[in-house]
């Protein structure tokens, strides 16, 4: 595996419900922006069963949901199958702190939300805003500070609009166009996009309105496809290869930040989005020994 670029920030932005065929679709023009700069596909995939408790245990664990335990939407203590290392608790042994802004609430859940973070290993979380506004808001002071660490986003705008209105409806619409500039108003007030030392990642836990028009735990493509993008003054720009995975980011910002990729997570690093390529590019095989990916740079 290539050396690490050893960053010293690495944000991760979740678009809850974020469905690929709408970002061109409603015209998302700072992702667009974002990807065209950064590596990007729109063709990755997210975890089976496609609901966010599986995707967010997922992205925390490097492990798919069967190992990790939550199997379901419902937020919980999970019953791993096997011993995890949780990508927070990894980057705090290399003293690297995590920092997650998610939105507001409900009443009665913040103890399980602390409990949760802290079992994660999350240094600090915070739970402010009801859209990504106000948790962009919240976390303002951090960014424009430049604090080192790993800063995790989850903007839950676009799946309530999904599943009160349909994935195609104009509140949906409305609700991608928010995030859209939510998105460039963290890239300018952090300067992710051009930093050396910062890596960007905007992505989706699940698409929606697959099987059915308010839902989105099927093996349906508009519901297991989702948009992943990196961006970042280290991110060559090019096209991802469409079998990369939601699985494939707990290792590529572990790789990123300098930690070892545990041999127990499910994907791989994305070290090609990293290093110029030549030609028509380069094929190879990922960790696990069984995928296959293809990184072409943009000319």
């Amino acid at each position: 595996m290539a050396a690490s670029p050893r960053l010293s920030r690495v944000i991760v932005v979740v678009l809850d419900g974020l469905r690929a065929d709408a970002v061109p679709l409603f015209h998302m023009e700072h992702l667009t922006r974002l990807a065209r700069r950064g590596a990007a596909t729109f063709s990755a995939q997210t975890v089976a069963p496609s609901v966010t408790a599986a995707a967010m245990g997922s992205l925390l664990t490097g492990v798919r949901p069967a190992d990790h335990g939550l199997v379901s939407d419902r937020f919980s203590v999970p019953r791993p199958r096997a011993a995890l290392q949780p990508l927070p608790r990894l980057l705090a042994a290399q003293g690297i702190a995590t920092h997650a802004f998610l939105a507001a609430l409900p009443f009665g859940y913040g103890a399980l939300a602390t409990r949760l973070a802290r079992t994660l290993g999350v240094t600090r979380a915070t739970f402010r805003g009801k859209d990504s506004t106000g948790i962009l808001a919240a976390s303002r002071a951090s960014l424009e500070r430049e604090e080192p660490g790993f800063f995790l986003f989850h903007w839950p705008d676009a799946d309530r609009a999904g599943h009160a209105h349909g994935w195609t409806s104009r509140a949906y619409a409305a609700a991608v166009r928010r995030t859209d500039e939510s998105l460039g108003m963290l890239d300018l007030v952090s300067g992710a996009s051009r930093d050396p030392g910062t890596l960007l990642v905007a992505m989706a836990d699940h698409g929606g309105g697959g099987a059915v028009a308010r839902d989105h735990d099927s093996a349906h493509p508009h519901d297991r496809t989702i948009p992943l993008v990196l961006a970042g003054g280290r991110v060559v720009s090019g096209e991802l290869a469409p079998l990369s995975s939601l699985l494939d980011v707990p290792a590529t910002v572990a790789w990123a930040m300098g930690a070892d990729v545990p041999q127990e997570y499910a994907g791989r690093a994305l070290v090609e989005a990293f290093h110029p390529t030549s030609g028509a590019g380069r094929v190879g095989q990922s960790a696990a020994g069984h995928e296959r990916y293809r990184f072409v740079a943009a000319s």
